[in-house]
């Protein structure tokens, strides 16, 4: 049997991403996951989800929420920033866009 890799996965952030979700349990919160693997090292989140995983008395349910809580003491990558979505104009189809009387 051959191993096919996912086409979805296209970066080490996005594998990271996946590792993540998949281990605290939750597939569907991948882009949360996929927005720390942008910001944090690598090796930081493994060591940190390893630690929550093998935490006893922590319920399956609450490892996510653990997880995200524990990021706060880690150091983030210097200069690593997510994008953020640009704001668009609002169409005004030829309405007034103030309600400033035109001048001659």
């Amino acid at each position: 049997m051959r191993l096919r890799p996912d086409k979805h996965l296209h970066s080490k952030e996005h594998l990271l991403a996946d590792d993540l979700s998949r281990t605290m349990g939750e597939p569907k919160k991948f882009a949360a996951y996929l927005g720390i693997a942008k910001l944090y090292y690598e090796s930081d989140l493994r060591a940190l989800a390893r630690y929550v995983r093998e935490k006893e008395d922590l319920p399956i349910e609450a490892r996510g929420k653990y997880f995200f809580a524990s990021l706060k003491g880690l150091t983030k990558i210097p200069g690593a920033r997510l994008k953020r979505a640009k704001r668009r104009k609002k169409k005004t189809n030829g309405k007034r866009t103030t309600n400033r009387k035109r001048t001659k």
